[in-house]
């Protein structure tokens, strides 16, 4: 950490000892000041417990779904709100950029879907994670969104797919409410707003990007407030998208909250308390209940990387699933309860032997394959069967 360890930056006053003023915070992001939440931190404390948040100066907006105050609506205490959901096995994929064929090609690979895109009606307890853009900023393909859609709509009972938005999603959006031309429909602008930013299921935060302190006092912030899951990425949105404020960087845009262009300088900034950015982020995440982090967006040094940065971000599993699919024609990853983790891409394709037996090995982890689709048991036993 010493190559970055002269590299300072200075907290920002919108936070202080006595707490975060959401308040003042929906007044800036409205009012579209730019870099309003640029480096949130404490001036005096570099530790985020025990901060409570301080009178709103002006009303916040009402929460878009389940009130908070409901019974059921208040999440454990020390963590964010998860669903109640329980998925043995979870298919992650990331920056597809349009390629729809190659979705389904790892679709295929897993046994969840056929040849034609449709999903095997047998399957059960299964989720599928897309990080992040699915579309093409630039050339948004309407078929494409179609697909996902489709696919969306018609998720077997006790399975879901989730799409998260990323930069070009975002981007997409922006650029409609700018007024400029786009092949989307306003059902297909709707459907793209209606998508998450960001996914908690047992102790794993997916989302598009690396995670950033700004991002993360965001998410304690909405935990002090009590704040449903169904109304937490409902408040995310409000902030991004009626706020001007995108959550990943554009290229002319200043008005951003979560920017790390590099992420290992990024991570080795210090506050003035002599703290790393990183094990600021890492307390953040800790604190919030997450002890993995699974992302896209920037492709790493390799294809796909397992504990990146675990230096920069101590006691934190990061894994970047960003493998260049464009241009491999394959990948994602297999994501277990139990924190296992089996890559999908040309690299183990061919450690496997072949695409068939790859294909044979994932079915069997998975339980889809057509001899054990009707037992129970044989996908309860796919969950704890990891061997090489």
């Amino acid at each position: 950490m010493s190559e970055y360890a002269q590299i300072s930056w200075t907290p920002h006053p919108l936070i202080s000892r006595d707490g975060w003023d959401t308040g003042r915070l929906w007044q800036r992001v409205c009012s579209g000041l730019q870099g309003a939440l640029h480096h949130l931190r404490s001036a005096t404390s570099p530790s985020l417990a025990g901060v409570q948040p301080a009178a709103p100066a002006c009303p916040l907006p009402e929460p878009l779904a389940t009130p908070v105050d409901s019974p059921e609506a208040t999440p454990a205490e020390g963590t964010l709100p998860e669903s109640a959901l329980q998925f043995p096995w979870t298919v992650v994929l990331s920056d597809t950029d349009n390629d729809f064929r190659t979705v389904l090609q790892t679709l295929r690979l897993t046994g969840l879907c056929d040849q034609n895109g449709c999903w095997n009606p047998e399957i059960r307890n299964i989720q599928v994670v897309h990080t992040g853009d699915w579309l093409n900023k630039w050339d948004p393909n309407p078929y494409v969104l179609d697909g996902f859609k489709r696919l969306q709509e018609t998720t077997p009972e006790g399975c879901r797919l989730v799409l998260l938005n990323g930069n070009h999603e975002l981007s997409i959006l922006q650029m409609a409410d700018k007024g400029l031309r786009t092949p989307l429909t306003e059902e297909d602008l709707h459907f793209i707003r209606r998508q998450n930013l960001l996914h908690v299921d047992q102790g794993t935060l997916f989302l598009h990007g690396y995670p950033s302190a700004d991002l993360l006092l965001i998410l304690k912030q909405f935990q002090r407030e009590n704040v449903h899951k169904e109304a937490f990425n409902n408040r995310l949105q409000e902030l991004f998208f009626e706020g001007s404020f995108p959550l990943f960087r554009e290229a002319r845009s200043l008005r951003v909250i979560g920017d790390i262009k590099s992420p290992k300088f990024y991570y080795n900034q210090r506050d003035q308390n002599g703290l790393y950015r990183g094990e600021e982020v890492a307390a953040a995440l800790r604190e919030l209940g997450l002890t993995t982090v699974i992302h896209g967006h920037k492709p790493g040094s390799e294809v796909q990387s397992d504990y990146e940065l675990p230096e920069e971000v101590p006691g934190i599993r990061l894994i970047n699933n960003d493998n260049r699919i464009r241009q491999t024609q394959r990948g994602g990853l297999l994501f277990s309860a139990q924190g296992d983790v089996l890559f999908i891409n040309p690299h183990t394709v061919r450690g496997a032997g072949s695409e068939k037996s790859m294909k044979k090995r994932l079915c069997k982890l998975l339980g889809t394959r057509r001899k054990n689709r009707q037992t129970p048991q044989g996908r309860a036993d796919a969950a704890v069967r990891m061997a090489a």
